[in-house]
C-alpha cells in the first residue's frame, strides 16, 4: 500500500523523524581531564564526577549503567579536578575526597554518595590534596589513601578510613608522589602502588617502582616491570588473579597493558587506547575491567572494556 502525504503530512513526518533522531543521541559527560570515578556495585553504575573541561572546573555527576549515560542533578561537591573516588563495599556507598579548585586551591573535604544523593561527612582527616587515589581493602573493610600533590609538591603519608573516622597509619614507604597507580589485590590482600611523580611539572622525575601495603607496612617489590611513568591507572581483575595496569607515560601516552600477580609484571600481547590519567575500575555487573576517559592529545569520555584478548570500546 502506498501512502500519499500532502505538505502538512510531510512536515509531520520530518518532525517525527527529527525527534526520533534526537532521542537516539545519548547524552554523555564532557571530555574532561582529571575526573574521579568509581563503580557502584550495589546499583551497577559507573559514577564519574568533576574534572576540567572546556576551560572550567566541572561539578557534575554522571552515571553509566552499561548502555546509557545519565546526568544526576542533585546537589553535591563543588566543582573540582583530581578528586579520588572509591566504592565502600561494606556500606554500599561511593566516597570522594579532595581534589583542587583554583583559585581556592587543594581541598580536604570528604563526601559520601548513597544511591543518587551526595552528603558531606565531617571530622578530622588527611590534609588538602589532589592527584591522589583511594582503594577499598575488602579484607579489612578499610579505605586506603596514599600521598598526592599539595601546593605543587608530593605527599608521602598513608591514611585509612574505617567507615566513620580517618587515621594516619604510615609516613614511610613510597617516596612522596602523586599521579601514581594504585589498586587493591583482593586475591592476595595487598594494596599495590606503581609509578607517579613528586611534582606535576614537565621536568619532574617519574618513578618505575612497585610497592605493596599489607595493612601494617609498605614493602618495595624487587621486580622489573613497566617503564617509569605517571598519570597511570590500575584495577584488580579477579579473572586474571592480577592487578591490571594500562597507559600512563613519561611524555607521550602509552598503549601498553601489564598485569602484576605479586611475583612478576607481565606485558600482555595486545595494545589498548593511548591514555594518560584515565580511570580504571572493575565492573561487577559485566565482570570486566573498565577504562574511562583520560587523554592523549585531547581529553576523552570514552569507555573501554578489557576482555580476554584485548580492549574493546563500548559504544555510549
Amino acid at each position: 500500500m502506498k501512502l500519499r502525504l500532502g505538505a502538512q503530512g510531510g512536515v509531520l513526518v520530518v518532525a517525527a523523524l527529527t525527534a526520533t533522531t534526537a532521542a537516539a543521541q545519548v547524552a554523555a559527560p564532557p571530555a574532561a581531564y582529571s575526573v574521579g570515578a568509581a563503580f557502584d556495585a550495589a546499583r551497577g553504575r559507573l559514577v564519574v564526577f568533576g574534572g576540567f573541561a572546556a576551560g572550567r572546573y566541572v561539578g557534575d555527576t554522571w552515571e553509566w549503567d552499561g548502555a546509557t549515560w545519565a546526568r544526576r542533578a542533585s546537589p553535591g561537591p563543588s566543582a573540582r579536578n583530581g578528586p579520588a573516588l572509591v566504592y565502600d563495599e561494606k556500606q554500599q556507598r561511593v566516597l570522594m575526597f579532595g581534589g583542587d579548585a583554583r583559585p581556592v586551591g587543594d581541598l580536604a573535604d570528604l563526601w559520601e554518595r548513597v544511591g543518587d544523593q551526595w552528603r558531606p561527612l565531617s571530622g578530622p582527616g588527611p590534609s588538602a590534596r589532589t592527584a591522589h587515589l583511594m582503594v577499598y581493602d575488602t579484607g579489612r573493610d578499610r579505605v586506603v589513601l596514599f600521598g598526592g600533590i599539595a601546593a605543587g609538591a608530593g605527599l608521602g603519608d598513608t591514611w585509612e578510613f574505617d567507615g566513620s573516622s580517618w587515621a594516619r597509619v604510615a609516613t614511610d614507604g613510597p617516596s612522596p608522589r602523586g599521579l601514581y597507580a594504585m589498586a587493591y589485590d583482593a586475591g592476595r590482600g595487598r594494596t599495590v602502588l606503581f609509578g607517579g611523580t613528586p611534582a606535576p611539572g614537565p621536568d619532574a622525575p617519574v618513578f618505575a617502582d612497585t610497592w605493596e601495603w599489607d595493612g601494617r607496612a609498605w614493602s618495595r617489590m624487587d621486580v622489573a616491570g613497566p617503564s617509569a611513568r605517571d598519570h597511570v591507572q590500575m584495577a584488580y581483575d579477579p579473572a586474571r588473579h592480577a592487578v591490571v595496569l594500562h597507559g600512563g607515560g613519561d611524555g607521550a601516552a602509552a598503549t601498553e597493558t601489564w598485569t602484576f600477580n605479586g611475583r612478576a609484571w607481565t606485558r600482555l600481547a595486545f595494545a589498548g587506547p593511548e591514555r594518560r590519567d584515565a580511570r580504571m575500575v572493575f565492573d561487577a555487573r559485566s565482570q570486566a575491567v573498565l577504562l574511562y576517559g583520560g587523554f592523549d592529545q585531547q581529553p576523552s569520555n570514552e569507555v573501554w572494556r578489557l576482555g580476554e584478548t584485548g580492549w574493546r570500546r563500548v559504544p555510549p
